[in-house]
């Protein structure tokens, strides 16, 4: 299954950038995700709301909630989300099937 992560930085992830800026922390990041039975696809640093977006081929949506509480744990990430990829033409026919059960009360 694919996963996008989108992650915020603490104060105390953005003071290891400050003081070993040559660290690779898409490296960092790898290690952990194949830890947990993951595999890191891609993975950037951003401008905006979000400090990085990962991608990420993982079994499960709960190897990834593991995931999520072990970087939040270590205090150096602050912020993190995590969607699923999904099939939009399966959730489409889920909701044409759904909309042909429905009938609003009173019609």
């Amino acid at each position: 299954m694919k996963f996008v992560v989108l992650g915020k930085y603490s104060t105390q992830g953005l003071a290891g950038f400050v003081k070993n800026p040559s660290d690779n922390r898409q490296e960092a990041a790898k290690k952990i995700t194949e830890a947990a039975g993951g595999k890191l696809i891609d993975m950037m640093t951003l401008r905006g709301a979000y400090d990085f977006i990962a991608i990420i081929d993982g079994p499960d949506f709960e190897t990834m909630a593991g995931m999520k509480m072990l970087m939040q744990s270590t205090g150096t990430i602050e912020d993190m989300n995590i969607m699923e990829a999904v099939d939009f033409n399966k959730a489409a026919e889920k909701a044409a099937k759904a909309a042909s059960a429905y009938r609003p009360v009173g019609k």
